[in-house]
């Protein structure tokens, strides 16, 4: 399947994901839904691996492997902050300020992975804050 259709299921997924973890976090505390949300996010990507054939054990040594534990990292920092910030503030807040990691993320693979940066692209970077900041004010 095309990286569209799983960027369409992604954008869904997190529309909704934000509204179930508000919810979640208005009876219970903030490290008991996490803990809940991520084990459940564990069980339902490895499904989706075996579904679609792309489970594999890597090696533990290999460069791969150390960027997805780094990866892993910056995602538990992420989550953490987040559900620390969604059952404290506002999802209409929250939620755009957390979004500006597509801004940021499209920054770095620009920065790091040599993607090209077109005045189109640099004009929906800009955009992208901007609406951010709106939203979230």
């Amino acid at each position: 399947m095309s990286y569209v259709f799983w960027a369409v299921v992604a954008m869904v997924c997190y529309s909704f994901a934000f509204l179930f973890m508000k919810l979640a976090l208005r009876g219970l505390p903030t490290f008991t839904v996490m803990p809940i949300a991520i084990l459940t996010l564990a069980a339902g990507a490895t499904a989706v691996a075996f579904l679609v054939g792309e489970w594999s054990v890597p090696s533990l040594t290999g460069r791969p492997v150390q960027f997805a534990l780094a990866a892993g990292l910056c995602l538990a920092g992420a989550v953490v902050g987040y559900f620390r910030a969604l059952s404290t503030g506002p999802v209409s807040v929250v939620v755009p300020i957390f979004g500006m990691f597509l801004v940021g993320g499209a920054l770095l693979g620009i920065v790091f992975l040599g993607e090209g940066l077109t005045a189109k692209k640099a004009l929906g970077i800009a955009f992208g804050a901007v609406a951010v900041v709106l939203i979230a004010s």
